[in-house]
């Protein structure tokens, strides 16, 4: 059972973000501090609108909210309305590896990074990125 009212429940979930999540922000601060430019932020034509994408290096960044997209360290199923939030976080599961398979099909590289990752770890996140995007050339087209 929900202990918010129907109106309160949809006043929190309205205010959840799908773009812009601090964690996304933090990534690409980050990223501009360092000086690594070049990048579309949630591109309509990338397909899954990754958060970032480098078109020179078809490369897409994606940040994973660690509930939305099931974490295995940091997962906590919802104790109420199971039969919303089951099938609900098992497709965007799904839609994940979808994407993914989508992407590289085409010759675009993808890289996840899980929010917990970015909140207790931007230094070894950024790290491991700087390293997967010097290997990836530059493509000319």
């Amino acid at each position: 059972m929900d202990n918010l009212s129907v109106m309160n429940r949809a006043k929190n979930m309205s205010h959840i973000r799908s773009r812009n999540t601090k964690p996304e922000v933090l990534f690409r601060k980050k990223l501009w501090s360092m000086n690594i430019r070049g990048y579309r932020v949630n591109p309509k034509n990338i397909y899954g609108q990754p958060d970032i994408y480098f078109h020179k290096r078809h490369l897409a960044i994606f940040i994973d909210g660690c509930f939305w997209h099931k974490c295995p360290k940091d997962f906590i199923l919802p104790k109420s309305n199971l039969s919303y939030w089951i099938p609900k976080i098992g497709r965007n599961v799904e839609r994940d590896i979808e994407v993914n398979k989508e992407l590289e099909k085409i010759g675009i590289k993808v890289i996840r990074y899980w929010e917990h990752q970015i909140r207790n770890n931007l230094e070894e996140v950024i790290n491991d990125f700087i390293q997967q995007y010097e290997k990836q050339e530059i493509k000319n087209n």
